[in-house]
């Protein structure tokens, strides 16, 4: 009989303790680790954001210089730029939207 008493009580002892943690888990560690988790990704979506803004703006700029000085008319000049300004806009919020997991519906 004093062998099984000490049996349960270990059990109970080792049941406890592992309530103890999860407890602890779920109130204190996962909220911490949660909040890090989405500051950290905020940082490198703004990161990543300003990377493609900077390549993109640096793409359209020499695209609008190689249309201006290949193209001769006004006409085919302004719709170059056009087509150009919407396909990089296009372009970033293909991005975007990779990175934040949206997807532009398709035409």
């Amino acid at each position: 009989m004093n062998w099984l008493m000490v049996a349960v009580t270990a059990v109970m002892s080792s049941m406890c303790t592992l309530l103890a943690v999860a407890l602890w888990m779920n109130l204190h560690v996962r909220p911490r680790v949660a909040q890090d988790l989405e500051t950290l990704l905020r940082e490198q979506a703004e990161q990543a954001a300003d990377l493609m803004a900077a390549k993109v703006e640096e793409a359209v700029r020499r695209g609008i210089v190689d249309g201006v000085t290949s193209l001769p008319t006004r006409e085919v000049l302004q719709g170059t730029t056009r087509n150009i300004a919407r396909t990089s806009v296009e372009i970033v919020e293909d991005r975007l939207g990779q990175l934040f997991g949206r997807r532009r519906p398709k035409e």
